[in-house]
């Protein structure tokens, strides 16, 4: 009897600890942190995206913006790293006119083609929790009058943009934001950042669920493929 219990006992506990590791991957969380600053001529765009307690690291980061008057330079850095590669890339992207125009050709002709992908975003959101929102800027337009009617403004938009927020995402902390008029002169400097967190679970499961109405369409996959990276 005790011969025959043995070999239970060792698949049971297997058993027990694969259990465990999928319920600590699946119940870990995603975590995106977003920085964003302008400070004069200075842009700098960083996005940060951790997976699996770290072991999924994702990083993306514009460190040079330049406006040339008919396009738009970028200086683009991607990193990326998981268990066994840690890769690191950049290259640089001029963004005109016509770039902008195909974009968004693209993202309607997505939006025509996939079955309810507005559903599937806004089902999505209300996994994510926004647990961090810093935003602050000063403007200045040289004028006083001005100044103080563009600072009301600027703080029309930040309250607009976290009330459409709030109806999307779970806030988990009270947004901080300020709003500083500069009257010495013409000025304007900003500098946001945030965090949002997503269960890896609720990711896998919202990639399975984009990935089947994907494949209800006429061509499924390929059709996606086609549209977003055809020149």
């Amino acid at each position: 009897m005790m011969m025959l219990s043995y070999p239970y006992g060792w698949i049971t506990a297997a058993g027990l600890f694969f259990l465990l590791i999928f319920v600590l991957i699946f119940s870990s969380r995603v975590v995106i942190n977003g920085h964003l600053r302008r400070l004069g001529d200075n842009d700098d765009i960083e996005l940060n995206i951790r997976a699996l307690y770290g072991i999924i690291h994702y990083r993306f980061k514009v460190p040079i913006i330049r406006f040339t008057g008919t396009s738009v330079q970028l200086k683009e850095q991607v990193s990326k790293t998981n268990v066994s590669t840690d890769t690191w890339s950049q290259y640089y992207e001029d963004i005109d006119a016509e770039k902008v125009i195909k974009g968004i050709d693209k993202f309607k002709h997505v939006l025509q083609m996939t079955r309810n992908l507005k559903g599937w975003v806004r089902q999505t959101l209300t996994k994510v929790s926004l647990v961090e929102w810093n935003w602050t800027t000063s403007v200045g337009t040289g004028d006083a009058m001005w100044t103080a009617m563009t600072t009301g403004a600027v703080w029309s938009v930040k309250t607009s943009i976290i009330g459409v927020l709030s109806q999307m995402v779970k806030l988990k902390t009270e947004p901080k934001m300020t709003v500083q008029p500069v009257y010495q002169g013409s000025s304007f400097r900003t500098e946001w950042s945030c965090i949002a967190q997503i269960r890896f679970g609720y990711a896998i499961l919202a990639g399975l669920q984009l990935s089947v109405r994907m494949r209800k369409l006429k061509g499924g996959v390929k059709a996606w493929q086609n549209i977003l990276f055809k020149a």
